[in-house]
């Protein structure tokens, strides 16, 4: 699988630093080596130059940039996706992540399948389409 995620790469931006380091460490223990975004300045400026990517975030990245966050994220980069992770005292943002565009939102407390089965349908996804455009 590491081969896929070179065609369709991983970003983090995700403020509460517990969650932070579970996700990475989650990615790295499954192969998959995701980029650590400082903010989001530093995250559109990477995702720009991309075709496609994964985007990981957090309710906390939200609440600080507001909703603004989803369309920023749309415009550097179309083919990206945004999967939102999300605790029970957020869930409000839930209904207005989807509405704008976000891939998926998980709901905490984050299980690994959960996460990786989210990952992995992107990838396939990315894959599939790659595979359509070569032919």
């Amino acid at each position: 699988m590491n081969g896929y995620t070179k065609q369709i790469p991983i970003l983090v931006l995700i403020a509460n630093k517990r969650i932070r380091s579970y996700v990475i460490g989650l990615c790295k223990r499954n192969n998959l080596h995701p980029l650590i975004g400082a903010d989001l300045e530093e995250l559109v400026k990477r995702i720009k130059k991309m075709r496609s990517a994964i985007v990981i975030m957090d309710y906390e990245v939200v609440n600080s940039y507001g909703t603004r966050i989803y369309s920023r994220i749309n415009v550097a980069c179309p083919g990206c996706k945004a999967i939102l992770l999300c605790d029970q005292d957020h869930r409000g943002l839930i209904k207005q992540a989807v509405e704008l565009g976000v891939y998926a939102c998980i709901l905490a407390p984050y299980e690994e399948w959960e996460v990786l089965t989210m990952i992995r349908n992107l990838i396939a996804k990315n894959k599939l389409q790659d595979h359509k455009e070569t032919l």
